[in-house]
């Protein structure tokens, strides 16, 4: 019996060794560049730990145009089917605002301030915005 209880004190003692010789978990590190955290620090302007009603709405205004620019860029990136890092004139004809327009839509050189040829991102979102202050085109009128 004193056999047994001293091959279990061993045993045990062997074991809280090793446990202390082991790494302990580190705890879980907040979530970095890109994750809920980074992004609320970027919000949370006067670093209280608290977001004022007037940071969440600039820190949401700031995400929706971020996500915006980012499918403007998609977009962009879809119709300039040469990859030249500008839309010519056969690729802003395919564009759906300028094929809606039809013969009204603005002719190409009026947004090409670089007078390069072709749309640059910057000239392309300046032809959408002004392209979406203008009305809609009216529906034809349905034939009897």
């Amino acid at each position: 019996m004193k056999r047994l209880m001293m091959v279990a004190l061993l045993g045990a003692m062997s074991a809280a060794a090793f446990a202390q010789q082991q790494p302990k978990p580190q705890p879980q590190q907040p979530q970095q560049a890109g994750g809920t955290d980074a992004v609320f620090n970027a919000w949370d302007k006067d670093r209280n730990g608290m977001l004022s009603k007037e940071e969440f709405r600039n820190g949401w205004a700031a995400t929706r145009s971020a996500l915006a620019e980012q499918r403007l860029r998609a977009e962009f990136a879809r119709h300039d089917t040469n990859k030249s890092g500008k839309l010519e004139v056969a690729e802003y004809g395919n564009l759906v605002l300028v094929k809606r327009a039809g013969a009204k839509a603005p002719a190409m050189t009026a947004f090409d301030t670089n007078k390069n040829g072709g749309l640059e991102f910057d000239e392309y979102i300046d032809f959408i915005s002004a392209a979406a202050r203008q009305p809609a085109p009216a529906a034809a009128p349905k034939q009897k």
